[in-house]
């Protein structure tokens, strides 16, 4: 690691600022050399406590406060818009925390790769099992059956480091230079797919995506999205649609569109007969059923009611 240059650190807080912080500390207090830290806070409006428990537990840190909820695109722009000096900067959840070392170790594959856009570590969950780091990039057919089978196929080795082909977006290092000309994150991503997208324009612009395994980060698993299951589910739908409207066209969302609403419509059919099974008794597969009800009946509205975390008008205001 260079001592002579900073590392911009971006954390994204909405209402976690207690997370915030300890994600932040976590990185200083393990870093060999925490002066050369930049560590920036963009508060997306949380209209609680959070920019007063940042000046009190961390004074050094860059609060930049968002004037409303924007998304985790366009709030991580308006950070990256700042970072004009620093060659590398970390986009980063509230709801992680590093282990020793891997802050520099992430920095090093970067300094080590000119080709390298980004970087992803190892996410371990809070209990120590391993959380998917490494994905595929997108393809409707596995979206239409088994997403989850793809990464499975992909037989990423275990502690092997090197390229790969897209990452998920609790802990990404980029390089500043390389990803500037691609116009950072896409700002019409509201939340979810926003790294997904960066990742794919990465890989059309010939850089490299390299996944860090040495360097461990934990992951808590979305704190503040699984406070809102059903909000969440139908965001995550919403940016999966814009998704591949981009990329693949609007025949080929269509077909999306038609293949889930058919695949909600059996869990319909199947999950009540599974709570009645279970006499109700499992909480867990009751709540299922009803995210399910409402993501079809979201379906059945033509995906138009602002059921996700984005206004309305979410894209009429892109600015």
């Amino acid at each position: 690691m260079n001592t002579t240059d900073r590392t911009a650190l971006i954390f994204l807080n909405w209402r976690t600022p207690e997370l915030t912080v300890a994600a932040a500390r976590s990185a200083l207090c393990t870093a060999p050399h925490p002066e050369s830290l930049r560590v920036i806070i963009v508060d997306n409006a949380s209209g609680d406590h959070s920019l007063e428990h940042f000046a009190r537990e961390l004074p050094g840190a860059e609060v930049v406060a968002m004037p409303e909820n924007v998304g985790f695109a366009r709030a991580m722009n308006a950070a990256l818009a700042r970072v004009t000096e620093e060659p590398f900067a970390f986009l980063l959840n509230s709801d992680i925390e590093f282990k020793p070392g891997a802050l520099e170790k992430l920095i090093g594959a970067l300094e080590s790769d000119p080709q390298a856009a980004m970087v992803c570590p190892r996410l371990l969950r809070p209990d120590g099992s391993e959380q998917a780091a490494v994905v595929p990039e997108p393809r409707i057919f596995w979206e239409l059956t088994n997403r989850s089978l793809p990464r499975h196929l992909m037989r990423v080795p275990r502690g092997r480091a090197g390229a790969v082909p897209s990452v998920v977006g609790p802990c990404m290092g980029i390089r500043m230079s390389a990803v500037r000309p691609l116009g950072f994150l896409d700002d019409r991503f509201f939340f979810f797919f926003e790294e997904t997208d960066l990742c794919r324009r990465i890989n059309q612009a010939g850089r490299r995506i390299l996944y860090e395994p040495s360097a461990e980060v934990i992951h808590m698993q979305g704190e503040s999205a699984n406070r809102r299951p059903v909000r969440a589910r139908v965001q995550f739908y919403t940016s999966r649609y814009r998704y591949f409207r981009k990329h693949a066209g609007p025949a080929a969302t269509a077909l999306l569109f038609a293949g889930m609403w058919l695949r909600l419509t059996f869990d319909l059919l199947l999950l009540p007969l599974a709570v009645l099974l279970t006499a109700g008794r499992r909480r867990k597969l009751r709540d299922k059923l009803y995210t399910q009800w409402r993501l079809w009946l979201w379906h059945a509205c033509f995906c138009r009611p602002a059921w996700g975390f984005e206004p309305a008008d979410w894209l009429l205001s892109r600015r």
